[in-house]
């Protein structure tokens, strides 16, 4: 089911944007203090924590969901 469609260098990148991701939600849950709009925060730190944990799969699996639908990656 999952083929792996990704070379070396672009499961690097992706292992990479996971991580950068996770450590982004991480320290924007643990360090913010949303006055305007706290829903709105929570929100985005969970979609980056979920976006992370994907781009990790993605990565270690050596699977890309975009490039298995059939659309072309320039990177």
């Amino acid at each position: 089911m999952f083929e792996c469609n990704l070379d070396t260098a672009q499961r690097k990148r992706r292992i990479f944007l996971g991580v950068v991701l996770l450590v982004l939600a991480y320290l924007s849950y643990h360090y913010s203090v949303p006055r305007c709009c706290p829903s709105f925060a929570r929100f985005a730190q969970v979609m980056m924590g979920l976006g992370g944990i994907f781009t990790l799969f993605e990565g270690v699996k050596g699977w890309c969901a975009l490039k298995s639908l059939g659309l072309k990656i320039p990177f």
